[in-house]
């Protein structure tokens, strides 16, 4: 009898995405999002832009952000997760 896939959410997903960069998940896991990341574009662009934010940080160049980016991020973030839907802003 083949196994069936194991389903793991978005959500789920996001809060492991810093593991599994750092290769911090075991071997399931580690599969179980490989399969996820190969079937929701929306989690393998996080997944990609998580990297390359990585990368930006690791590489030793320091940058200023403004004081409000992480109280900006955070908020649009929750919001997200809360499901709600933010107006976009026309510019």
């Amino acid at each position: 009898m083949p196994k069936e896939p194991i389903e793991i959410d978005c959500e789920e997903v996001w809060r492991q995405i810093s593991n599994y960069l750092d290769d911090e998940v075991d071997s399931e896991l580690r599969d179980i999002l490989a399969s996820h990341f190969k079937n929701c574009s929306h989690c393998s662009a996080v997944l990609d832009g998580t990297r390359n934010v990585v990368k930006l940080v690791g590489d030793g160049r320091a940058f200023e952000l403004p004081a409000s980016a992480g109280q900006n991020l955070y908020k649009k973030l929750n919001n997200h997760l809360s499901g709600g839907q933010q107006k976009k802003r026309r510019r």
